[in-house]
């Protein structure tokens, strides 16, 4: 009797039909509608941010004057008696300073017979007929003169740039520390110190990766063309003007000037063509 009544309820529980359930209605609704909430969410400040970056650029975009192709640069100089403001706060500046021809007035490192060790060579640091000179190895290693060309920015450190064969301008690993005692500064130091580089290097002061034609040249200073012949592997390196001018930034002005020594009643005051009218 027993075995019948437990055949039947094996019966009755294997003829149950098995529910198909829904992945999606296990979700509770309460919580199903926070999840779309969350979603939205996302997309309104992802939508919210680009919309923020485009205005952001468009209005640097506005901001940066377009010269035109044809203009020709013309030199700072010509910029001053109508930004006089901007032409004094300019002056002495890290543009104004980015690389100057190495004299009197522009070194700041002490060339009285002044040395440094580095991977075991001494360096010494002296001048001959009011020109700037460094004793140290050259580009097979061979201690010789090197005469110092241009002074490479100004603080908190002064770079210096000498000239090797080709039209190579290189960057000395030595510089010069021009904060003041107080801070740390008033000394010759490597900018390597731990590596004992040697010629052969790339980054050693004759390698490429400290050749200012190719590394340094465009960022200091205006109109700049590197006139690299491959053929020949050397430069013929020119600029308009050998430090970060208003032209740097704000492209060749001659379209410009041309536009303000208008009479006023003859300009277009557009944003674009007070800058670009030919």
């Amino acid at each position: 009797m027993a075995k019948r009544t437990a055949g039947k309820n094996q019966q009755r529980a294997g003829s149950r039909p098995v529910p198909l359930v829904d992945p999606a209605s296990s979700v509770k609704p309460q919580a199903a509608r926070y999840l779309w909430l969350a979603v939205a969410s996302m997309l309104i400040v992802a939508l919210g941010l680009t919309w923020y970056f485009n205005r952001a650029e468009q209005a640097v975009e506005a901001a940066v004057v377009k010269p035109t192709v044809n203009a020709s640069y013309v030199g700072g100089k010509r910029c001053i008696s109508c930004h006089a403001d901007q032409a004094k706060a300019w002056s002495g500046s890290d543009h104004d300073l980015a690389m100057q021809v190495a004299n009197e007035k522009t070194v700041l490192g002490n060339f009285d017979n002044a040395h440094f060790s580095y991977a075991d060579v001494s360096s010494r640091f002296f001048k001959r007929d009011g020109r700037f000179f460094v004793s140290t190895d050259g580009p097979r290693g061979v201690v010789a003169d090197f005469e110092i060309k241009y002074t490479f920015g100004v603080r908190p450190l002064q770079q210096y740039l000498i000239e090797l064969p080709g039209g190579r301008l290189q960057a000395f690993g030595i510089a010069w520390d021009a904060r003041t005692r107080e801070q740390g500064g008033q000394r010759w130091f490597h900018l390597y110190p731990k590596d004992a580089l040697k010629a052969g290097d790339a980054l050693h002061w004759t390698g490429v990766n400290q050749n200012w034609n190719f590394m340094c040249s465009e960022c200091h200073s205006t109109a700049l063309a590197k006139n690299y012949d491959s053929k020949n592997e050397t430069f013929n390196t020119t600029w308009k003007e050998i430090n970060v001018s208003c032209e740097a930034c704000h492209g060749p002005a001659s379209s410009h000037l041309a536009w303000a020594e208008k009479p006023k009643t003859e300009r277009d005051t557009s944003s674009e063509k007070a800058w670009s009218m030919p």
